[in-house]
C-alpha cells in the first residue's frame, strides 16, 4: 500500500522485491531501471513512464495491475508472466518480450516494432505465449514477427489478427467488431 504517486526513478535496481497494492500512478521511470525477480500484484500504474530507454525487466510477474494509458518507452521483459493485468490505451513503444506469458483478456494495447531500438521486427516479440489469453477489441501489433509467438488457445494468429492499414500490411490489429481497414 506504498503510495509511490509521481515519483520519479533513475539508474535504478530492485532485486526479489514485492510491491503489493501500490500506487505507482504518473510515476516515471528513466535510464537503466532494473526490477528482477519481482512482484507486482495489484498494482496502480495507470498513466506511468516505464523505463525508458534502457528498463529492464526480468522473471517478474504483474498480477491484476493497472495498466491503463502506461507508455513503456523502450522496455525489454525477458521471462515476465503478465496476469490478468487491466489495459487501454496502453502502448509497448520499441518494446522488447523475450519467453512471456499472458494471461487474461487483452484490449487496447499495442505492441510496437518500429523504432530504432528494435531493428529487425523479429526482435519486438520473440517465444511470447498467448494461450491463455483472450484478445479484446484493438490489439494491434505494428512492425512485430508473430512466428515464434503462441496464439490464444483454440485459435490462430491469421484467424484473429487482419490488416488494419490497407497500405501498410506491417499493421495487424483485432481492430473493433467492424473491422474498419483505414486507408
Amino acid at each position: 500500500n506504498t503510495d509511490f504517486n509521481s515519483a520519479i526513478f533513475e539508474d535504478t535496481t530492485f532485486s526479489n522485491c514485492v510491491f503489493l497494492k501500490p500506487n505507482l500512478s504518473g510515476s516515471k521511470l528513466f535510464g537503466q531501471s532494473n526490477f528482477e525477480n519481482c512482484e507486482f500484484i495489484d498494482a496502480k500504474l495507470s498513466n506511468t513512464t516505464f523505463g525508458s530507454h534502457r528498463g529492464h525487466y526480468k522473471e517478474c510477474l504483474f498480477e491484476r495491475c493497472d495498466f491503463k494509458g502506461t507508455l513503456f518507452n523502450f522496455t525489454k521483459f525477458t521471462s515476465c508472466v503478465f496476469v490478468k493485468i487491466k489495459l487501454g490505451n496502453t502502448n509497448f513503444n520499441g518494446s522488447v518480450f523475450a519467453s512471456c506469458r499472458f494471461v487474461g483478456k487483452l484490449k487496447d494495447v499495442e505492441f510496437n516494432g518500429l523504432y530504432d531500438t528494435n531493428p529487425d521486427p523479429s526482435a519486438c516479440l520473440q517465444n511470447v505465449d498467448f494461450s491463455e489469453a483472450t484478445f479484446g477489441e484493438f490489439v494491434t501489433f505494428n512492425n512485430c514477427v508473430l512466428n515464434s509467438c503462441i496464439p490464444p488457445a483454440g485459435t490462430s494468429f491469421a484467424t484473429l489478427l487482419y490488416n488494419i492499414k490497407a497500405n501498410d500490411p506491417s499493421v495487424l490489429s483485432t481492430g473493433s467488431r467492424d473491422r474498419i481497414v483505414l486507408t
